[in-house]
C-alpha cells in the first residue's frame, strides 16, 4: 500500500543558519507543500552536529499555535498518508545529499491524548512508525525508539561506523530518553 502513494510536491524554502558556531545546533531548513483546498503544510527540519536532522511538520496557518504539534487536522486518510510520505520524501532528499544523515522525530500526542496518555505510545507513533520501517531500511540505519516518550532516531549505520558512540553522543544531545527504547536492526 505505502508503494502507490504519491507524494505532494514540495518546495524548499529557505534555511536560518546558527550565528553560534559553538552550538551543536547548526541551522533550520524549511520546506512548503500544499495538500489541497488552502492547506499548506510547513515543515522544518531542525539540523544538529553529528549528521542529525529532526524533521517536526504542522499547517503553515498553525505555526504560530503553541499546540501546533497536537492539532489533529481532519485531511482524510489517504491525503494524510500522503503529507506523511511527503515529509519522509523531505528526509530521503537529505539524505540523498549527505549520505551520513540521521533522523529524529518526536510523534507528538494529539491534543485528546495529552490530556489522557501524555507522550506515551501516541497514535502517531505507530503511523509514522510504520512509515519509517518501511522507506529507511534496517541496512542502512539502526532504528531505535522510546514508546515512553513517542521519540524515534534512525541512526545511520555509515556515521556510526565512523563515530561508535554516536548514539550516546546523538541522545544526549538531543536529550533523548532511548534508555527505555527499542533498537531494532533487523525489520
Amino acid at each position: 500500500m505505502l508503494s502507490k502513494l504519491k507524494q505532494y510536491k514540495f518546495d524548499y524554502c529557505d534555511v536560518e543558519k546558527s550565528n553560534n558556531p559553538d552550538n551543536y545546533f547548526k541551522a533550520v531548513h524549511r520546506y512548503k507543500f500544499n495538500v489541497g483546498e488552502n492547506n499548506n503544510y510547513l515543515v522544518t527540519v531542525e539540523e544538529y552536529d553529528h549528521n542529525v536532522f529532526v524533521l517536526k511538520f504542522c499547517l503553515e496557518n498553525h505555526q504560530d499555535n503553541n499546540d501546533k504539534f497536537n492539532v489533529l487536522i481532519n485531511i482524510g486518510h489517504t491525503q494524510a498518508r500522503k503529507a506523511i510520505l511527503t515529509c519522509i520524501h523531505i528526509g530521503m532528499s537529505i539524505y540523498e545529499n549527505n549520505p551520513l544523515a540521521s533522523f529524529g522525530f518526536i510523534a507528538s500526542p494529539t491534543i485528546d491524548e495529552l490530556g489522557k496518555t501524555g507522550f506515551n505510545a501516541t497514535k502517531r507513533l505507530v503511523v509514522y512508525k510504520s512509515f519509517v520501517e518501511y522507506f529507511f531500511h534496517p541496512e542502512n540505519f539502526t532504528h531505535s525508539y522510546s514508546e515512553e516518550k513517542s521519540s524515534y532516531l534512525l541512526l545511520n549505520k555509515n556515521y556510526e561506523q565512523q563515530e561508535p558512540d554516536a548514539m550516546q553522543k546523538i541522545t544526549a544531545m538531543l536529550k533523548l530518553d532511548l534508555l527505555s527504547a527499542v533498537s531494532n536492526s533487523s525489520h
